[in-house]
């Protein structure tokens, strides 16, 4: 058991002056469908404000949607938690609650930060000083940033994660164009089957990346599948209502359509929508739905990422267009499952996606000379899986990670514990190797003389710099399937691997800034990645291609 707090007393002060400053916000003393609309019609007000003025590259893009995600939870939380439930939703514009929710959303982006160094100081990861009024990390946290660069700058093509670089201009439906009207602040239209059905046709790309795992899976009271539709189509309402609303403003919308930036309606229309649009029961479009209600299912602490359908009231719900565009929704909803305090049952799936990954490796390098072995050594470990090739007397050991993608300081640390797990597997491995472990090299049909070496592969994250260990590299799984299918050569992967030559270079493909940001009389001096490099990073010479 913990005995001893690594944040000292006076730190500790201060997080809780911190943590307290929202209550003097005047959005906490409104109801809470009031505070709710006006604070996420400022979350869209931002999102507009930010493509309006340009967000270039794909890693800015992605940046952008995956901190919007994250940074709406806290201002969010604070109004669940704080204000009294029900009330009306306003439909006018007053700038004093406008500024109120302009303050609070810019206060929920700063306090994550916060967040982030607190908790990783709490876990010993860093250590945080104060100067005056500036908090910052010291100590060797950013020893070995590479791999924190590595997970910034793969992330950005990465199949899971929402890709927000859609157009509404080139949408195939000019549907939404001719029904747009705009009269003062508002903006109108009349959603139709033929909108949603022409925009589900302009999204595969998007839905493609997203959904991996097999539709057929089964829960309790629908399908994978049944929620991949269900999602797929309120996606495609959001994309409708954020085109319509860019359209409102290029037609002159006073505050830039502020008051209709989120789509508002009630749940059985919302369920009648969807069912028509999908072919999907309504009673399975309910269930899918009560599970993505923001607090409903039973969840005490909800997060707009898991659950991103919001009950402002009795009768009115609203799409958040960019909680749904910006949503990496099967990694979403997977860790969504997991927090059901009935259905903890995505943990029956380890194995399967497991053996998804495993299968991704043999059809995918199916062409090659490999010869591919899952196998238990008894008093030992599992391989999860080896490649072998025997004509180059060369074995790589993978140890698979597939996790639910961290994107919490908690989840990210505990995700990292997880990949120290597995190079611990790996240098077992080893060990039994050098030790000439006859189970093992009759299990994988080689000898002392064969090179064998181990790799961590996660599908989605490879933790931080800390975990990390000289004799076994972690790599995503993306990654290493597009090197292996570039060479013939495995000892070459090998060395590769070994050399570390997967890892971006500091100076050359990204760089480290030290931004500030402050809450009340607090400042902290964070850390940030750039990246130097026009689109996704994978290095040169290993044949992948960039997008």
């Amino acid at each position: 058991m913990k005995t001893t707090d690594n944040v000292s007393p006076e730190l500790r002060k201060i997080e809780k002056e911190i943590d307290d400053y929202y209550k003097s916000n005047p959005l906490l003393k409104l109801p809470f469908a009031t505070a709710a609309s006006c604070l996420l019609r400022t979350a869209e007000e931002y999102m507009l404000n930010e493509q309006i003025n340009g967000v270039l590259g794909i890693q800015d893009r992605h940046a952008l949607g995956s901190d919007f995600i994250n940074e709406i939870e806290h201002s969010m939380s604070w109004i669940y938690r704080d204000c009294e439930q029900g009330g009306k939703i306003p439909f006018a514009y007053a700038s004093d609650i406008h500024k109120a929710s302009k303050d609070l959303f810019q206060l929920g982006q700063k306090y994550d930060w916060f967040v982030f160094a607190y908790t990783y100081a709490s876990e010993g990861i860093l250590e945080l000083e104060h100067q005056g009024s500036t908090i910052q990390p010291t100590g060797d946290f950013f020893a070995n940033i590479e791999y924190e660069a590595y997970n910034i700058l793969v992330d950005a093509h990465e199949p899971e994660e929402a890709q927000f670089d859609l157009n509404p201009d080139d949408f195939p439906s000019t549907a939404i164009l001719d029904s747009v009207r705009v009269q003062g602040d508002r903006f109108r239209y009349e959603l139709n089957p033929k909108m949603v059905a022409d925009t589900k046709k302009y999204l595969p790309p998007l839905f493609d990346r997203m959904f991996l795992l097999p539709s057929e899976w089964q829960f309790r009271c629908y399908a994978l599948g049944d929620f991949q539709k269900v999602f797929e189509t309120v996606c495609a309402i959001a994309h409708v209502h954020w085109a319509a609303h860019i359209i409102a403003v290029n037609q002159g919308v006073t505050h830039k359509g502020y008051l209709d930036s989120i789509y508002v309606l009630t749940y059985g229309k919302l369920i009648r929508c969807i069912a028509r649009c999908s072919d999907i029961s309504p009673i399975t479009v309910k269930n899918v739905l009560d599970d993505l209600t923001y607090g409903g299912s039973g969840i005490k602490k909800p997060i707009p990422a898991l659950q991103p359908l919001i009950k402002l009231n009795s009768r009115s719900y609203a799409i958040v267009p960019h909680i749904w565009i910006c949503s990496s929704a099967e990694r979403n909803f997977t860790t969504l499952l997991n927090r059901l305090p009935d259905q903890k049952i995505y943990e029956k799936f380890t194995n399967e996606k497991e053996g998804l990954m495993k299968e991704r490796f043999t059809t995918g390098l199916c062409d090659k000379d490999f010869k591919f072995i899952s196998v238990n050594i008894t008093n030992l470990t599992d391989v999860d899986l080896a490649i072998v090739n025997h004509s180059e007397k060369a074995c790589l050991l993978l140890e698979l990670k597939w996790f639910i993608a961290p994107t919490t300081a908690r989840e990210r640390i505990n995700k990292s514990k997880e990949i120290k797990d597995g190079v611990s597997q790996i240098l077992k491995l080893k060990q039994a190797f050098a030790d000439n472990h006859r189970p093992l090299l009759d299990k994988l049909s080689i000898d002392t003389s064969y090179k064998l070496e181990g790799v961590v592969v996660s599908q989605n994250w490879i933790g931080y710099g800390n975990v990390q260990n000289p004799e076994v590299p972690v790599i995503r799984a993306n990654h290493l399937m597009e090197k292996l299918k570039t060479t013939d050569s495995l000892r070459a992967t090998m060395e590769w691997l070994k050399d570390r030559e997967y890892l971006p270079k500091e100076g050359e493909h990204f760089t480290v800034h030290r931004p500030t940001t402050t809450i009340g009389n607090w400042t902290i001096k964070w850390y940030g990645i750039k990246s130097l490099t026009e689109n996704t990073f994978f290095p040169l010479d290993c044949g992948c291609t960039r997008h």
